[in-house]
């Protein structure tokens, strides 16, 4: 019988992975690689040329910013698969696969099958989901080695063994090369609180196994030990600079936009859509559930403290920005299952008015969406054409949208439990097509794929390509790595700048004196300029080689 029920589990769990491959494959290979996910590309490719693994290089210079580990797993798809920008998304999605994965497993032990697939759903079809794995970013693997290492914490509980504390230090050892120490922290620090409050002594000693410690030494010492001796003062640079200086909001160079607050917390609520409305009111009974005596086992209370110590740092933290909530996605998606499945038992209120309530604001969208664009162009100026492009989509949102969803709401309120619910899932499924939709129109601005490709195409080897101006180096990523050359970039106010000393032949920052002298020299220059910078005296009447909405490429001869 056990045999059997672990069987149906897997099987159940097949059917998730299935959904979600068939939402995210089709998608994976058709947006081009944005400014902010191409380093992540980049990178393994020119450590690939270069052949050392300690080193990670862009643009031609040590880039010491991150662990290594993502690049690693890009890098192996590059020699499995050749060097190409999907080739460096499959790891991405296969880290999709596996969040969704664990998610749906934890969900199994503190919920039960049914209420566990509707939350992997729920994380699969949430909007931020969605549109941030079709992105290159650190924070899945944190995402990813969270996810697995609270899995196996609730599997050592049942079972205090080696098979579960070995794999629980492995994801230990994976988010620290992932993104630092709060790969590390962030499940002992979830982990240590759910022990306490669930007065489990005997829970605390997984921490601090002697064999989970020495993996993790052993797991970690060459990497540290090797970079450390590839570039002197590496660990230095790492520990102060990228982790405490940065949650202090005092790292150099100060070239990050932090968001706001409030900012945080609304895309919270952004990328959590269209399971946002039907949230609070999902938390407020889980807790009441969860309390000594409620209908929920009270280990399902992890669920809760898991996404308050992600929130809880990031909020404190001077250096948020609006996707480093996503390890937070997994248990309120969980919790968005579990009360899908209760709403489909006692069929209350809840699910209707939020499809009412998502009704209005798909009715809303030609007017949120000016608000929206202003709150990201604050980030990235790139967004400042936001509203133009997104046009068609948005129109398409306000009339389909709000059909679903109060034809959705209609039924439940007729009664009719399971059409409801399909109905909100359909309605999910449909915004995120729409969320495609809008990444596919703004990505050749967000990328820099058509200037990269035109200049592969026309420019002689030994021509310049100059991109002006960004304030973060890491942006001219996608411009180098479609263009397949090294790039130039010019610095205004002190931006972009390195944050350790970069040999003078290596450095590739100039001045705007500079970029005066080579596109009046007698070398053709190729130059990539926002269409908010506005151009020097000298660039005027200059040929535009590629002209678009948010940038033009411009040449001197």
């Amino acid at each position: 019988m056990g045999l059997t029920r672990g069987y149906a589990r897997l099987a159940n769990g097949a059917t998730l992975l299935l959904v979600c491959l068939a939402v995210y494959l089709p998608c994976f290979w058709q947006v081009p690689l944005i400014r902010a996910e191409a380093m992540y590309a980049l990178i393994p490719q020119e450590m690939l040329a270069t052949g050392s693994w300690f080193t990670p290089v862009l643009n031609g210079v040590p880039y010491l910013d991150k662990p290594h580990l993502l690049y690693w797993l890009n890098l192996w798809s590059y020699k499995i698969f050749g060097v190409s920008d999907w080739a460096a998304r499959i790891p991405t999605l296969a880290l999709t696969l596996g969040e969704v994965w664990f998610t749906y497993l934890i969900g199994v032990r503190l919920l039960g099958r049914e209420a566990a697939w509707l939350g992997g759903f729920a994380l699969l079809s949430c909007i931020g989901f969605f549109s941030l794995h079709l992105q290159i970013l650190t924070d899945h693997l944190i995402t990813f080695t969270l996810t697995a290492s609270l899995y196996c914490m609730l599997r050592w509980q049942e079972e205090p063994s080696c098979r579960w504390a070995a794999p629980f230090f492995l994801c230990l050892a994976a988010g620290f090369l992932s993104k630092g120490f709060i790969g590390m922290a962030f499940p002992v620090l979830i982990g240590l609180l759910d022990a306490w409050r669930g007065r489990r002594p005997g829970a605390f000693r997984l921490f601090w196994s002697p064999t989970g410690l020495a993996l993790t030494a052993i797991l970690l010492t060459p990497w540290l030990v090797g970079a450390e001796l590839a570039h002197p003062g590496f660990l230095k640079f790492q520990i102060v600079n990228e982790q405490i200086l940065r949650f202090l909001g005092q790292r150099q160079p100060a070239d990050i936009t932090p968001f706001s607050i409030s900012g945080f917390w609304l895309f919270l609520g952004i990328w959590l859509m269209p399971w946002t409305l039907l949230l609070p009111q999902a938390l407020h009974r889980f807790w009441l559930e969860t309390r000594p005596g409620g209908g929920i086992n009270p280990r399902a209370r992890l669920l809760i403290i898991w996404p308050a110590v992600i929130l809880i740092f990031f909020t404190l933290s001077a250096s948020r920005i609006e996707y480093y909530s996503l390890p937070a996605f997994p248990p309120l998606a969980l919790i968005v299952g579990w009360r899908l499945q209760q709403y489909l038992e006692v069929k209350d209120r809840a699910l209707p008015l939020a499809l009412a309530g998502l009704g209005l604001l798909g009715l809303g969208t030609l007017f949120l969406l000016p608000h929206l664009e202003h709150l990201c162009t604050g980030n990235r100026r790139e967004f400042s054409v936001m509203f133009e492009l997104l046009l068609p989509t948005a129109k398409a949102v306000t009339v389909l949208v709000p059909a679903i969803a109060l034809g959705g709401a209609l039924a439940g309120l007729l009664r009719r439990a399971r059409l409801a619910a399909a109905g909100y899932g359909a309605l999910a499924l449909a915004l995120v097509f729409f969320t495609f939709q809008a990444l596919a129109a703004l990505s050749p601005h967000l990328s820099d794929r058509l200037a990269g490709e035109y200049v592969k195409r026309r420019a002689a080897p030994d021509d310049f390509l100059i991109m002006e101006q960004i304030e973060e180096f890491e942006y001219g990523a996608s411009l180098a790595f479609y263009a397949q050359r090294r790039i130039l970039m010019v610095t205004r106010h002190g931006l972009p700048q390195f944050s350790y000393p970069v040999a003078r032949e290596k450095n590739y920052l100039i001045t705007p004196e500079r970029l005066k002298e080579f596109w009046l020299g007698p070398r053709r220059v190729y130059l990539l300029l926002d269409r908010a910078t506005p151009p020097e005296p000298f660039l005027e009447g200059a040929t535009v080689a590629l002209d678009l909405p948010a940038k033009r490429l411009l040449v001197n001869r």
